[in-house]
């Protein structure tokens, strides 16, 4: 049996003749830990080799790409939860504040304009713009990417990104009060520059 260990992934390469092709087609059982169980996917590649130890290396290499992908698809999703999250504490909080009339803690001083440990990611952006209003994947990454070529090139701090951000937020927010013009996303640099 050909086996191999990857990220806290074990990779079993199981290959199989295709009569209609006459060659061998590369498939793996993929699993993983759970707590105290295992996950497992069987993954089917689609490409064709001539020999079954051609199927064997292709099935385990296809296996590790198959895995990065998993666990770079979850990170991303559990980064877009955190943000998530983190709005809907901030959220909770204001609103609790409110129904006890309440002020908010006082912040700390920032000592540097642009604190380099605080980033404005995709996942902060896509979700106070999504609030607003729905647009494609691509228009967000597109937008969220003037976005930080400005930040970039004009040297912002991420408080006035953020200000930027939450004036878009306003203006898409009470597009439907604009019947005449219509607020469309800011899709380059010199759109977000404009907001003020």
């Amino acid at each position: 049996m050909w086996s191999r260990s990857y990220r806290k992934h074990v990779i079993m390469a199981f290959p199989s003749f295709d009569t209609a092709t006459n060659s061998w087609a590369p498939q793996a059982d993929i699993s993983w830990p759970i707590g105290p169980e295992r996950m497992s996917e069987f993954v089917r590649f689609p490409l064709r080799v001539m020999t079954e130890s051609e199927a064997v290396a292709c099935a385990l290499r296809s296996g590790k790409l198959w895995i990065d992908n998993r666990l770079k698809a979850r990170s991303s999703h559990d980064r877009a939860t955190l943000a998530i999250d983190h709005i809907n504490i901030d959220t909770l909080q204001n609103s609790f504040r409110r129904a006890n009339n309440l002020k908010p803690p006082a912040k700390a001083p920032s000592t540097a304009a642009n604190d380099s440990r605080e980033v404005f990611t995709f996942a902060h952006f896509k979700s106070v713009v999504v609030l607003a209003t729905r647009f494609s994947e691509s228009a967000l990454r597109k937008s969220y990417s003037a976005l930080m070529q400005l930040q970039k090139n004009k040297k912002y701090s991420i408080t006035e990104i953020r200000a930027r951000v939450k004036r878009a937020q306003e203006l898409l927010s009470s597009q439907p009060a604009r019947r005449a013009r219509y607020y469309r996303l800011p899709m380059t640099e010199k759109t977000w520059r404009d907001i003020a």
